[in-house]
């Protein structure tokens, strides 16, 4: 079976154990947001096919439909591989725009708002391994409400001035994995050039006395510690080669849970470049020299995908295209990028700051102001281990803020 954006979501923390959940889905619109009522998170299959991760609007997800999208619902079967026994079974999405909710064989499992900001439910509680289970997800989206971050997807109906075609729905690639019941959340990588070293710090699904963590930079001794969240490592870094936009050298690292005997019970592929950004006299010092940055403003929106580069090569061939005109860098403009695009610009030099999709939501609320807050923190956390990204931009042209606290 041909899977569109076949390739790992996320480089930079990735094991072996996945499978890409992207491809041929049902689904059905639900304009009187009545499907909850009706029943439709028990569906085994709707009236309609969307190849995912492309949203409804855009032409590769085979709908193209271009109007208000204020609610509508997915299905597709799961089957859970019967050597993942023991394991804790992670259901991700890498963005679904906005509000969703995801039900196993018509049991709600999770829930989240943001639409560009990625998330995992645990979905061990509701299957069994070598069976096969329905899951549904539930749209909610009011890109018009302003109280949700929708960067430049158009209020109106068509596109107009520098607002474009909406996404709806899911946008970026599904996936399975398979995690030890104690394996790593994530790894905040803080690279320490001054101290020629890199400084992690673990978060863990969970946690138990005895277990320990170990960090791996390739070619180096590893380091351990207790498993326990926040017990940081520190890995000193034998002559330190820097990350720089003419030579982005890139330490490949490896993360590991291990038990009372050393055996390894979670095995991680990460990777990490040695920078440091700081600002100095109103001028911005990459690796302690003044930096000049040539930058593009990248939009990221594509005639037939929309929000979803088409394939992994365009988001590559989108920074050589920048690069080749003699930009060094891009601002990231009203739209949160896919991991992969970070990836590329990681191994390619290339500098970035990273944005919010702001526009839409305005912060004179407490709702508008608590979605911006708690999808940006998602967004932080997700990507800060990037060398590329040099600067975060969470609000754009805010005049239209006023004095509001």
């Amino acid at each position: 079976m041909n899977i569109p954006r076949p390739e790992h979501p996320r480089p930079q923390f990735t094991r072996p154990q996945w499978l890409n959940l992207n491809g041929a889905w049902t689904f059905t619109f639900d304009p009187g947001k009545s499907g909850v009522a009706r029943g439709l998170s028990m569906s085994q299959g709707f009236e309609r096919q969307i190849t995912v991760p492309f949203c409804p609007e855009s032409v590769l997800s085979g709908v193209g439909h271009t109007d208000f999208i204020e609610a509508m619902w997915y299905h597709r079967t799961i089957d859970i591989p019967s050597d993942w026994r023991d394991r804790r079974i992670l259901l991700h999405f890498g963005g679904v725009d906005y509000e969703s909710e995801l039900y196993v064989d018509g049991v709600s499992a999770g829930l989240h708002f943001g639409g560009s900001a990625s998330f995992e439910v645990d979905i061990s509680a509701h299957v069994s391994v070598g069976a096969s289970h329905d899951i549904v997800l539930r749209i909610f989206d009011q890109t018009r409400n302003a109280n949700q971050p929708g960067g430049k997807q158009c209020p109106d109906f068509a596109s107009r001035g520098c607002h474009y075609t909406r996404t709806t729905g899911i946008w970026q690639t599904v996936w399975l994995e398979a995690v030890d019941v104690h394996g790593l959340r994530d790894v905040h990588i803080v690279a320490d050039l001054d101290g020629a070293r890199f400084i992690v710090a673990p978060r863990f699904h969970a946690q138990q006395y005895g277990l320990r963590w170990r960090a791996t930079l390739v070619g180096q001794e590893p380091v351990t510690a207790a498993a326990a969240d926040g017990a940081t490592l520190v890995i000193p870094v034998r002559d330190p080669r820097l990350w720089r936009p003419d030579d982005p050298h890139l330490y490949e690292m490896t993360f590991e849970v291990l038990d009372s005997d050393g055996h390894s019970l979670d095995l991680v592929s990460s990777y990490a470049g040695l920078r440091k950004v700081h600002v100095e006299s109103n001028r911005i010092f990459l690796n302690n020299e003044p930096l000049y940055q040539r930058l593009v403003l990248d939009q990221g929106f594509y005639p037939d995908g929309i929000w979803t580069a088409p394939s992994d090569a365009a988001l590559k061939g989108d920074i050589e295209l920048s690069m080749r005109a003699g930009f060094n860098g891009a601002r990231l403009h009203q739209k949160v990028f896919e991991e992969r695009f970070h990836h590329w610009a990681d191994r390619l030099g290339y500098l970035t700051w990273g944005e919010s999709s702001s526009w839409g939501c305005g912060p004179h609320s407490a709702q508008g102001a608590r979605n911006f807050l708690s999808e940006w923190r998602e967004i932080v956390e997700r990507d800060r281990n990037h060398p590329s990204i040099i600067a975060w931009t969470p609000w754009n042209e805010t005049w239209g803020l006023g004095d509001d606290p």
